[in-house]
């Protein structure tokens, strides 16, 4: 047994020994040439595509140039030696347009140990209001192979995708994964960073497959989106689709759901379990049409354990949140155990009139220490918690909501609606009514501490409205503490 572990660590150390660099140049470079030197170039996708790469092997495309058609890599790395597509040169990002007339601009499909970086990659057809196909700009595909080990997508431009903007087998992506079986198929750490993704229909980033029904489930593990943009996006932003163990954060996300007309959140866990969404910025979500959603951020059906903490939400037609459950049988559970906490929330709602959306039966969610902001002079009515299901354990606790605008907030459904939900040490300051309507209510309205002469610098707390931090004398204890840096206990 020894002797075949020797064997096969020195294979892999000559294998890695024997790495290359390749160069793509699209307008000097010759399909007849070695590739391995900027002076001898390959030429065109069709030669990447059909050479099978080995661990540590880079290919790099020369920046300011374009190529229209697939890029499909073959061949895998291995732990600390990936295979790694990249960029050499100076100018724009190397382009790769895949024009409608494929159905991907970079299909990863059964290869692991993968980094692609420094890449523009678009996929629109001039020809057609919407391709059927259900294109995107990167899908990562595990098909009947078990599970795939470390891709990583960095510093991309994804862009310019013309999906349909229904939610079916049309729609489009800039980032898709997808796992399909019948062997059972996933993605073990996926990290997405630094990347740009805009002008999409219809989502920007999400995932798929067969294996997402909890009673087949079969989970992607270890996801980490960050520090990446999301603008212009038809319908949503991202989707957390089929993970356990997920973290998305530090990314801005504006303008989401801009076209699409059925339900579409900026960003959501859905079937999945141990998500935490941090520190993002999402702005302007729309709600032209008076449909669902249009919030910044959903816990959705089949989820627990998400936590959703520290984010700057504002602006946002549909709402701050929606939390919700599928219909509960042998493919779905309950959405449960969840916490949102430490968030700030500034003028959402206002085209949906909700502030909070709860449907179906949801169980065990905390809403803490959140700043719930309107100082619109638009004289609308928004619904604080809008009961379209029934909630069971449902706390909101040391939250601070504060209308000095000419919007009301309002509870203004039944208190039976309310019978789970309780309401415990919030400040309520300005024009808020049917407080009288929740029957669990034990807040307490009194000063509590002072920010005066506080420098306020951590996120979100640094975009707090000027107005806002001069009624910092009525925060909640932990939300104070939250705001200038203490641990919260």
């Amino acid at each position: 047994m020894k002797k075949i572990l020797t064997i096969l660590i020195l294979g892999c150390n000559a294998l890695c020994a024997f790495s290359k660099t390749y160069y793509v140049d699209s307008k000097a470079g010759s399909d007849s040439n070695s590739g391995l030197s900027s002076n001898k170039p390959w030429q065109s996708l069709i030669k990447v595509n059909e050479h099978s790469f080995t661990a540590g092997d880079n290919i790099l495309f020369k920046r300011g140039e374009t190529w229209e058609g697939q890029l499909v890599p073959t061949g895998s790395g291995i732990p600390g030696k990936p295979v790694v597509f990249s960029a050499y040169g100076k100018g724009a990002l190397p382009e790769i347009k895949a024009a409608g007339h494929f159905r991907d601009a970079l299909l990863i499909k059964n290869v692991e140990y993968l980094v692609v970086e420094y890449l523009s990659l678009s996929n629109f057809d001039s020809t057609v209001p919407f391709q059927k196909a259900g294109p995107t700009g990167v899908r990562i595909l595990a098909e009947n192979i078990g599970t795939l080990h470390n891709i990583r997508l960095a510093n991309l431009y994804v862009h310019d995708i013309n999906g349909d903007n229904k939610k079916g087998s049309a729609e489009g992506c800039g980032i898709f994964w997808d796992c399909q079986g019948p062997m059972r198929s996933n993605i073990e750490h996926l990290l997405i960073e630094n990347c740009t993704v805009e002008r999409v229909d219809r989502n920007g980033i999400r995932g798929n497959g067969t294996f997402s029904i909890r009673s087949n489930w079969f989970p992607n593990k270890d996801l980490i989106i960050r520090n990446s943009t999301l603008k212009d996006i038809g319908g949503d932003g991202i989707v957390i689709k089929a993970f356990d163990t997920a973290l998305i954060e530090h990314n801005k996300l504006f303008y989401i759901r801009t076209r699409a007309l059925d339900n579409a959140v900026a960003i959501w866990p859905h079937s999945s379990d141990h998500v935490l969404i941090q520190y993002n910025e999402v702005a302007y979500t729309k709600n032209e049409n008076w449909a669902n959603d249009g919030q910044s951020f959903d816990i959705d059906g089949n989820c627990r354990h998400t936590v959703i903490q520290y984010n700057y939400s504002h602006d946002n037609d549909g709402g701050f949140a929606l939390v919700i459950s599928d219909v509960i049988n042998n493919d779905n559970v309950k959405t449960t155990d969840n916490i949102i906490q430490y968030n700030l929330s500034v003028n959402d709602g206002l085209k949906r009139k909700r502030l909070f959306n709860f449907a179906g039966v949801t169980d065990s969610t905390i809403i803490k220490g959140n700043i719930f902001y309107n100082d619109s002079e638009k004289q609308y009515t928004t619904e604080v918690a809008d009961m379209d299901g029934r909630p069971v354990n449902l706390y909101f606790e040391d939250n601070y909501f504060s209308y000095p605008g000419k919007t009301f907030a309002v509870f203004s459904q039944s208190p039976k609606k309310y019978a789970q939900t309780f309401f415990v040490n919030n400040s309520f300051v300005g024009s808020i009514a049917g407080r009288d309507n929740i029957p669990n209510i034990k807040d307490d309205d009194k000063p509590k501490r002072e920010l005066s002469g506080k420098s306020i610098t951590t996120f979100p707390w640094k975009y707090m409205p000027e107005k806002l931090k001069k009624q910092a004398v009525l925060f909640p204890e932990s939300l104070y503490q939250s705001i200038i840096g203490q641990p919260v206990k």
